[in-house]
């Protein structure tokens, strides 16, 4: 039976080619679409799900309570975690985590100081031997042991094939910090799979930064600031009442932080699978990826599929009457209602079966392609088990979906209508229920048209936006800080401005734009009581502020120091400090933490974006450090060129010969802040234009169905006189009725959409009037298009043709 069903099925899929086509290219389309999303969402909702403790670890966070609102930050203080460790409180264990990103390795080949190798790794974490207990490691040698022995350092799999050609010969062998802390290999793991927000390249011990906390820059007894690259992750059990294990970390910040600033700092629990998700919390390392953002791309995946589906529906009913006569035939023989809608749903389920295979095949071919519009590894394949499962799952719902209503219309004809022709249309489905999934249709086009456009101009927006700085011509490289004897950098800066084409230089810990967000404590105007609100911090040189073109609304910048005698603070800080002009805070007096100096504000300078466009303006305090200077830049003239780059890369390697030269223009580290919304409005992009094709597909579906019902009244129309632009019109008019209503649905849909979206940023585009008329104005257009070549083809048709009788 089933055989006979597939047979009868083929050959209905073979005598209509072009309905078949149409059909199958539509669900081609769909799934493939479907498909790729359902990787790139399942990836996404992978990460580190792999870990056998994903659900009973957490990351303790901090939350400061300020004047105006609340401030949260994934680190904690230095000394935090070794005080929970001593209080243990509901906790199992406790692990510390700094991170330090794009670090040099020095390898002196056979212990030799003359053979230097130098390597730059991309994820350096610190840690102890309690790590392996919270997030799984597969050691190949040593063991988690060693990470509680100073100078000791684990590496993966692929560091030590590539330090010392095979992970082998790792064992035991010695590597070198830039701030000339020695290391040991003490033991090798498998590298971290990609789907991870706890990918390390090598670890170091814990105890290596307590033993030469000078050398890092780091003390591990200062309760006054935080940093989000130094955190720490707890272990609960199943049986731990989560409500006392806060209520017992309330207590612990109560009891270390009460009194330290005017601020109520306290301390949370955010879980394991959270943090790939947080949009307040950045990862360890790994990435983030919004909430909104796998939404978003799971309902157009749905979006997508339901079109398609609406597609093969109004298509497969409009051609119904074609096949009228064969299903009389067939009632008539005695097949029953059931059987009939068996052997409808066959053909159904061979279209959806031939789509699902092309469908394959082509998102086979595009996943190289993928990375584009997602973060997805190249070496993703099609043949796993969830992917199979979702393509099975999509074949047995697209059947039921897009086939069973036809079904149920053709197993309805009565034999003699059937065979004579003569349908009500209520008997082919009924008008309305077209008109219907067109108008769905067409509001789901609209919604991703208006999400385009949004996220296109929201783009548009944070590159033409005022970052309050010169971003162009700006070339900047790391080098490592001076100590107070030495004064490299300030020589390199000298050199730096003696090549042509270099028109100025700055020494600072980071350029305006960052993902840097060093905070401290400070006071204000002598006031005893440290300010409740932490200041974030900028640190530079005298030239820092005329290179990057920076304007001042008071005062002006500090003169020429390596230490800290004066500063600058921008326009928010200004306005948080309740201070009543610009004017008015110069000469004012600060101090820094709670040991340094008095110091006099210079100037107040034009706010500048501190970080991405996605955040709120920082309070800023801007001085000068020698210490912490960790960066150069230039400034280019139009005259610069290749060997301009390649005169600064051999002074940096003349001054600096035991580093790695890395350097990157400012406008392209800036661009990096949008990466995943560049992404995302591509993802609209190409969405929305399925969508539209989509559409204009299903307006083909129910334009032929309207025809086929209207044929002889077309004729009588033209036989009386009708011109062939009036019966064009009258074709025309419902499709155009249709696409206004689609509107009316979209456009409140839409905008609580994107209103979600660009919630995510601080500055965002206007959601103005003019662009739903622009969205709507081109689906009339496009509705014009695809409704009036047929109906134009309709009109003009021999009235003799569509009158016979038979």
């Amino acid at each position: 039976m089933l055989k006979n069903y597939f047979k009868i099925a083929w050959r209905g899929l073979v005598r209509r080619k072009s309905v078949g086509i149409i059909n199958i290219f539509g669900l081609t389309v769909g799934i493939t679409a479907a498909l790729l999303l359902f990787v790139i969402v399942a990836y996404e909702l992978s990460y580190d799900k792999f870990q056998s403790n994903y659900d009973l670890v957490y990351r303790i966070y901090t939350q400061d309570k300020i004047e105006d609102g609340l401030e949260f930050t994934p680190g904690v203080a230095n000394p935090f975690p070794d005080a929970l460790m001593s209080e243990k409180l509901a906790f199992d264990k406790v692990v510390p985590v700094i991170v330090n990103s794009e670090v040099q390795i020095n390898v002196h080949e056979n212990g030799e100081s003359e053979s230097l190798e130098k390597y730059k790794t991309e994820h350096l974490f610190y840690s102890n031997s309690e790590y392996p207990n919270l997030f799984d490691l597969e050691f190949l040698s040593g063991s988690a042991a060693i990470l509680d022995e100073p100078g000791k350092v684990v590496l993966t799999r692929a560091e030590g094939d590539r330090f010392f050609g095979s992970w082998e010969n790792a064992l035991g062998k010695s590597m070198e910090l830039t701030n000339g802390v020695k290391l040991e290999v003490g033991a090798v793991v498998e590298n971290t799979p990609d789907n991870s927000n706890f990918d390390f390249n090598m670890m170091i011990a814990y105890e290596t930064v307590r033993s030469h906390q000078e050398e890092f820059d780091f003390d591990l007894s200062e309760w006054g600031s935080t940093s989000s690259n130094f955190q720490v992750y707890v272990l609960t059990n199943p049986n731990t009442d989560m409500v006392s294990a806060q209520e017992q970390l309330n207590a612990f910040s109560k009891k270390h932080f009460e009194g330290r600033g005017n601020s109520v700092k306290s301390h949370l629990m955010q879980p394991l699978g959270d943090i790939h998700f947080g949009s307040d919390l950045e990862p360890l390392s790994g990435r983030l990826v919004r909430k909104s953002t796998i939404q978003t791309l799971i309902l157009v995946g749905i979006f997508i599929l339901v079109m398609a589906s609406i597609n093969f529906v109004n298509l497969t009913t409009s051609q119904a009457i074609g096949k009228s006569k064969e299903i009389g035939v067939r009632k008539v023989m005695g097949s029953s209602k059931w059987q009939i809608v068996f052997q409808s749903l066959g053909e159904t389920f061979l279209s959806v079966i031939i789509s699902s295979a092309l469908a394959l095949l082509l998102a086979n071919l595009l996943l190289p392609y993928l990375d584009k519009i997602a973060n997805v590894p190249a070496a993703v394949s099609f043949f796993q088990p969830s992917i199979i499962g979702f393509v099975l799952a999509l074949v047995i719902g697209l059947t039921l979906l897009s086939g069973f209503y036809p079904a149920l219309v053709v197993s309805r004809f009565r034999p003699i209508q059937a065979l004579k022709n003569k349908f009500q249309g209520a008997e082919i489905g009924g008008v309305p229920i077209r008109r219907g999934l067109v108008v769905l249709q067409f509001a789901i086009a609209q919604i991703l048209m208006i999400g385009t456009l949004i996220a296109v101009r929201q783009m548009n927006l944070v590159q033409e936006t005022d970052l309050g700085f010169n971003k162009e011509a700006i070339y900047y490289m790391d080098v490592p800080s001076d100590t107070r004897e030495t004064n490299r950098m300030e020589t390199f800066k000298q050199e730096l401005l003696r090549i042509p084409g270099v028109i100025a230089a700055t020494r600072a810990s980071d350029t305006p734009s960052s993902d840097n967000n060093s905070a401290t404590n400070f006071y204000f105007d002598q006031n005893t009581e440290d300010i409740p609100f932490p200041a974030f911090l900028k640190i530079a040189d005298e030239d820092y502020f005329d290179l990057y073109e920076m304007e001042f609304v008071a005062g002006t910048g500090y003169p020429a120091s390596d230490t800290l005698r004066s500063m600058v603070i921008n326009e928010t800080m200004a306005k948080k400090l309740l201070i009543s002009s610009p004017e008015e805070a110069v000469g004012k007096l600060i101090r820094v933490g709670g040991r340094g100096n008095w110091v006099p504000i210079s100037g107040v300078v034009k706010d500048f974006a501190v970080n991405s466009l996605r955040e709120e303006m920082k309070q800023l305090l801007i001085f000068s450090a020698k210490p912490i200077y960790r960066q150069v830049a230039v400034k280019l003239d139009r005259s610069a060129n290749k060997s301009t780059l390649g005169a600064i890369q051999e002074t940096f390697e003349t001054h600096y010969p035991e580093q790695i030269f890395t350097a990157q223009f400012l406008d392209e580290s800036i661009a990096e802040f949008y990466e995943s919304e560049q992404k995302l409005a591509l993802v609209y992009k190409i969405f929305a234009g399925l969508a539209i094709l989509i559409s204009c597909i299903g307006l083909y579906g129910l334009v032929s169905f309207m025809i086929g019902q209207k044929i002889k009244e077309i004729g009588i129309r033209k036989v009386l006189g009708a011109s062939v632009s009036q019966i064009t019109f009258m074709l025309s008019r419902e499709f155009l009725i249709m696409v206004l209503l689609a509107f009316g649905f979209a456009i409140p849909l839409a905008y609580y959409m994107m209103k979600e979206w660009l919630a995510t940023f601080a500055y965002q585009t206007q959601i103005s009037i003019g662009l739903f008329v622009l969205v709507m104005l081109a689906s009339l257009v496009l509705t014009l298009l695809t409704v009036g070549s047929k109906a134009i083809r309709a009109a003009l048709a021999n009235p003799v043709d569509s009158l016979k009788d038979e």
